[in-house]
């Protein structure tokens, strides 16, 4: 009877694990990294730059699919120098919606599907796909 207690207590948390894994929208601590090396990688942007603070991280998606939304805050001159840094920004001419600019970037060279990045003053939000 333990025996079988332990099984379903282990088999929940195996569940458990792989929702927040795989399908919920939270960026569990151990994931930060590895969810911004991606989102840049896919958008071909370079790493943020020093004086950012992170405001939020979402990610979206299934096993087949991945989404990371990032919105960090900077000083406009280093979000200037991390965008002139950015393999993702040139030759991109942004939209531009009130006071927002916002940046298609769809790399051909990679395989992700890539995304947008959206600049609003000292704020940036970075929304990049894989599927």
């Amino acid at each position: 009877m333990k025996i079988i207690k332990i099984f379903s207590i282990l088999f929940l948390l195996g569940i458990f694990s792989l929702y927040l894994n795989y399908f919920s929208s939270f960026v569990m601590p151990w994931q930060k990294e590895d969810a911004i090396k991606c989102a840049l990688s896919w958008g071909q942007l370079e790493k943020l730059p020093k004086n950012s603070e992170i405001i939020s991280m979402k990610k979206k998606g299934s096993i087949f699919t991945r989404q990371f939304i990032i919105e960090f805050e900077s000083s406009e001159s280093e979000i200037k120098k991390w965008m002139q840094l950015s393999k993702g920004f040139q030759n991109n001419i942004p939209e531009i919606k009130e006071n927002t600019k916002i940046y298609e970037i769809h790399p051909k060279s990679l395989q992700s599907y890539g995304g947008r990045v959206e600049i609003t003053g000292n704020k940036v939000l970075i929304n990049m796909s894989w599927s």
